[in-house]
């Protein structure tokens, strides 16, 4: 074992020895033939350049040329030749990581004849293409009805968002995707809740993928395999190529809109209908409660009532002008003093409450054995008052409307020839759908990019990132369930809403450099190398509570939870920083005009700090009803790898060769079952020798082919072996409850996926593009959770047998499927994609989920019942059907309509998707016999959603003006929300056997459907 891992870092060694410098990941190249137009022979020397950008290339003996490094975008061309009337191809579409095949002819110059203008076609099969990917670029995204990039990256049908805000990619992992911004990683060390990590993910992880689209000049979604170039990463990548400024100055600003109001099916949260509000918002019903009733044995005479309302009765005495006690049965006042507090608690902050003030004497005549007794009963006076202040966070969420900004713009620097900026920014507040402690999900982003020309071969890009996401912890996603503790069944779903202050806002930010260094060799040899640093910083803050701030404890609670002890606080508080050094290089190397050589390096150093914890006490470590997470480490990985990709006619090949590293550095315990444990609370306190974590290694080769069989067809085959380091929360964190509830396991090795694809793309009537691709995801190692029993696990899980999750590679799964798009690729007015994935994604885990050390006494005599069926089982991520449309109409200048010479369509644009998707797997089990064997075996029904967006551009004081409207669920429908399998068994049976939901259920009943109902936003824009 020895031997190999050391014959594993030698190789390792090599391939970084040999590596040379990168960030190639944001360009893409130009390439084809220049030829005579009448003979077809090669012109030798012809000069091809690209206009405004000081890059070009000569033409070679067979009259081929290659323009490297060259940013992505629509490019003119200009070709000239002695003898020859000079060329111009214009609209040159150039993306990353792909070549731009074109043949030039030319002709001989004539008297007449100075320069021939052609636009370039865009080739119906992309003949390089030798894994699925697609690619946006910032004219799509404009038409698009989407939010942001996030809205975008679903229409491709095996791109997912789970509940949580995460997404998947072809069945992978929540964190299975390498997200990147100019080549920059988008680092997101810290998922899971603060102090209880065991717990799993938090909201809204995905925030950063939520770019300002007016700062992107362009984003790939790489599904399939990828080259050895991308690593760290099972599923696929992203990556999103920010504009730069241009010779003239030019930007746009645009501001997003939507109204106000209810943004979940069902009746509003704190609606005057609601059960609670019928039952105790009348002063009466207060009355009428056992709690204010006096004791027998201080009762005066018997109880008095009216239309079965308890009230006390008084005599007048005229001598001292006082009322005297005459029936009292009742305490009125200390009702009275309760109904209001209730009232102000329930009350939105700001709205009108009808307290009891005052009140007034009327008269009632008694009758008794004795006769008729005049006697006097309160009448409680009600006055409107505002609720100016509501302790508990009750506000009316229908008052918050959606706002947001978004502004782009850039030029030159000064009079500096090749010297440009590109300034992005976007602020967006967002109400969540449901209410939460922070009321808004807030997002603010700025992007500086800028390019600076140092010499004739060196030239700088430098990129300077913000990015603030203000949300909640379980809320800020746009599942119902994610969108505030409210939704949540872990908060007892609908009874929170009366107590939103308990769970704190969190803040992230992210401050991110990186400076990109191009030096050029040759044209036809570069090296880029890229240095970045990343800081990121959570932060929960504890705030003091009171119980005071509530009315005392009683029925007329009705289950809602309630503060139940003094001194309080907010449930979280965290403090992780995390600073991330990043050097990456890349050596390019076009050898022949159809061979090009890449070889590159990568090294990510992190520093960690987090500390954490989730209890009403501030130290979960002394006191034992709280949970606490602390750490310290100092994670490395590293990467080389070799790349070769040559392309032919009839052939092009992707083949590479990738190598990975990583050590976690930091401290593991010497003896696994017996981890010292500092805190109070637990049977032991461990053994404190430790030593330091495993390096792991990790080699994977990638291969991706293309066959183009003239110019309709093009077969494509990729296999690649694609690794992950395992998330930090499943290796670093460590999580007390007097002991320890969960232990990282910091030696957890890589994640692996290999991965199999096959397509073939088909030109049809020359217009039209059909890609049909079949694919096979093999996942081993996959992480996965188990118990371990030792003296310092958990009390407060088990008394007499300790113990603590920790995670194991013993975790496994498939996804295989079937992918058809079909696109118009053609000029038009016209434009539409459809995409259909059929698929299955499986998965499971080996081995025992409890494990005991071998002298344990708690030991069971035989572990059987204890091992995992290693079965495939459909999981919770397959989606077997899932089908999307984008559809968009346009005009352009004097098109459409003619009125006069007035054209009311010019410049008028229609947006369209459509998207379906087969419903969230369920197991219904209907025997006993069953309960073992089956797993996800039926289906919720099949969710549509239909977006629709309308543009129009015109001129304004002489500025370009975009107004735009967008209606997302076009036609309202409903996504059943997953009943809970332990939670909501009862409720799941029920629908099942009649169809009826929990829409009856007094606290769930805005749980029924998870997505969001019918919005409507508007956009101004202003273009100079």
């Amino acid at each position: 074992m020895k031997s190999m891992c050391l014959n594993s870092w030698k190789i390792f060694v090599c391939l970084i020895l040999a590596a040379g410098f990168l960030n190639a990941q944001t360009r893409g190249k130009i390439s084809g033939r220049v030829y005579d137009a009448k003979s077809e022979q090669p012109l030798v020397g012809a000069n091809v350049v690209i206009v405004g950008q000081e890059m070009g290339a000569a033409t070679d003996a067979d009259g081929n040329f290659t323009i490297l490094r060259v940013y992505p975008g629509a490019y003119e061309l200009k070709v000239s030749y002695i003898g020859y009337a000079t060329a111009t191809v214009q609209d040159v579409r150039v993306y990353v990581d792909r070549t731009t095949f074109l043949e030039i002819p030319m002709s001989v110059k004539g008297v007449e004849m100075e320069e021939v203008v052609v636009t370039a076609e865009k080739p119906v099969i992309v003949r390089d293409k030798t894994f699925s990917s697609s690619s946006v670029d910032y004219e799509e995204i404009e038409k698009t009805p989407a939010e942001g990039m996030r809205d975008i990256m679903e229409l491709n049908t095996s791109f997912q968002q789970n509940p949580n805000g995460t997404y998947s990619l072809r069945g992978g992992g929540s964190f299975d995707i390498n997200f990147m911004i100019d080549g920059v990683t988008q680092e997101n060390s810290n998922t899971g809740v603060p102090g209880t990590n065991y717990m799993g993910e938090r909201a809204n992880t995905s925030w950063k993928y939520d770019f300002n689209p007016l700062g992107i000049k362009q984003m790939e979604l790489i599904s399939g395999g990828f080259s050895a170039e991308y690593g760290n990463a099972q599923s696929g990548v992203v990556k999103i190529v920010t504009k730069e400024g241009s010779p003239e100055f030019q930007g746009e600003v645009r501001l997003e809109y939507r109204a106000p109001g209810k943004y979940h099916f069902g009746d509003y949260l704190y609606s005057k209908n609601q059960f609670e509000w019928q039952k105790w918002g009348q002063l009466e019903a207060w009355f009428k409660a056992n709690y204010f009733q006096l004791p027998q044995d201080q009762q005066i005479g018997d109880p008095y009532t009216e239309n079965g309302v308890p009230y006390n009765l008084y005599t007048y005495n005229e001598t001292t002008g006082t009322y005297e006690p005459y029936r009292i049965s009742l305490k009125d006042s200390l009702a009275a003093d309760y109904y209001n507090q209730w009232l102000s608690n329930r009350t939105p902050e700001g709205e009108s409450m009808d307290v009891a003030e005052n009140f007034t004497w009327i008269q009632v005549y008694d009758t008794t054995e004795s006769g008729i007794v005049p006697a006097y009963r309160k009448k409680w006076q009600l006055s409107s008052v505002t609720n100016d202040e509501n302790l508990l966070g009750v506000y009316d969420y229908r008052d918050l409307a959606y706002k947001r900004l978004l502004f782009g713009f850039g030029g030159p620097i000064g009079k500096l020839p090749g010297w440009t900026f590109f300034l992005s920014g976007e602020k967006r507040k967002k109400p969540t759908r449901l209410p939460t402690n922070e009321q808004y999900t807030d997002y603010d982003n700025i992007n500086l990019t800028t390019v600076s020309k140092l010499g004739e071969k060196l030239t700088l890009r430098s990129m300077f990132q913000y990015q603030h996401n203000r949300s909640g912890i379980f809320s800020g996603s746009d599942d119902v369930r994610w969108a505030s503790p409210v939704g949540s069944l872990s908060f007892h779903s609908g009874q929170h809403k009366y107590l939103l202050i308990t769970v704190p806002p969190k803040d992230e930010f992210a401050w991110i450099q990186s400076f990109n260094f191009t030096y050029l060799f040759t044209p036809d040899a570069f090296f880029d190398l890229t240095l970045s640093h990343t800081y990121e910083r959570y932060e929960v803050n504890t705030t003091p509570l009171s119980t005071k701030w509530q009315v005392p404890q009683g029925n007329w609670d009705e289950g809602y939870t309630r503060l139940v002890w003094d001194p309080s606080a907010t449930s979280y508080n965290q403090d992780v920083r995390t600073h991330i050094w990043a050097v990456r290089g890349d050596y390019v190397n076009q050898i022949t005009h159809n061979h090009q050589l890449k070889t590159g390096f990568q090294a990510t150093s992190r520093n960690m700090h987090y500390s954490s914890v989730s209890s009403a006490y501030v130290n979960a470590f002394i006191y034992k009803t709280g949970f606490a997470e602390y750490y310290k480490a100092k994670p490395l990985t590293l990467a080389a790898y070799i790349q070769d990709r040559m392309e032919y006619k009839g052939m092009i090949a992707n083949l590479g060769l990738r190598a990975d590293a990583f050590n976690n550095f930091t401290d593991v315990p010497v003896d696994e079952w017996n981890p010292l444990y500092m805190g109070t609370g637990a049977n032991a306190i461990g053994d404190p020798e430790t030593e330091p974590s495993t390096f792991h290694v990790a080699f994977s080769p990638r291969a991706g082919l293309s066959f183009p069989i003239g110019e309709a067809t093009a077969f494509r085959l990729q296999y690649g072996h694609f690794y992950a380091v395992p998330n930090f929360r499943h290796t670093l964190s460590k999580s007390t409850y007097q002991g320890w509830i969960m232990y990282g396991n910091a030696n957890l090795g890589f994640l692996k996926t290999i991965s199999y694809e096959f397509g073939v793309q088909h030109s049809l009537w020359g217009t039209h593009k059909l890609d049909v691709v079949a694919y096979y995801k093999d996942m081993t190692r996959q992480t996965t959770n188990i118990r371990r029993h030792f003296p310092t696990g958990s009390v407060g899980r088990s008394a007499t047998d300790p113990y603590a999750a920790t995670y194991v590679n013993t975790g496994f799964g498939t996804s295989k499927g079937i992918e058809v798009e079909f696109e118009k690729h053609s000029a038009g007015r016209l434009k539409y994609r459809f995409k259909y994935t059929l698929s299955r994604t499986s998965g499971g885990v080996y081995g025992p989920s409890e494990i005991w050390d071998e002298d344990d006494p708690n030991r069971p005599y035989s572990e059987r019942k204890y091992i995992q069926r290693a079965n495939d089982n459909i999981t919770s991520l397959d989606k077997t059907h899932a089908l999307s449309a984008v559809l968009s109409y346009g005009f352009g200048y004097k098109e459409g309509m003619n009125l006069w010479g007035f054209y009311p369509f010019q410049y008028f644009s229609a947006a369209l998707t459509y998207s379906v998707r087969s419903g969230v797997p369920y197991t219904l089990v209907e025997t006993y016999e069953q309960t073992f064997n089956l797993t996800n075996n039926r289906r919720y029904p099949m969710e549509y959603e239909t977006n629709l967006s309308l543009s129009k551009v015109f001129r304004l004081f002489g500025y370009r003006t975009t107004l735009s409207c967008r209606i997302d669920n076009l036609f309202n429908n409903k996504w059943l929300t997953p009943f809970d399998p332990w939670v909501e068994a009862d409720d799941l049976l029920t629908w099942v056997n009649t169809s009826k939901t929990t829409e009856d259920d007094p606290y769930k009943y805005f749980r029924v459907y998870r997505n969001i109902p019918r919005q409507i936003f508007f956009t101004f824009g202003v273009s100079f």
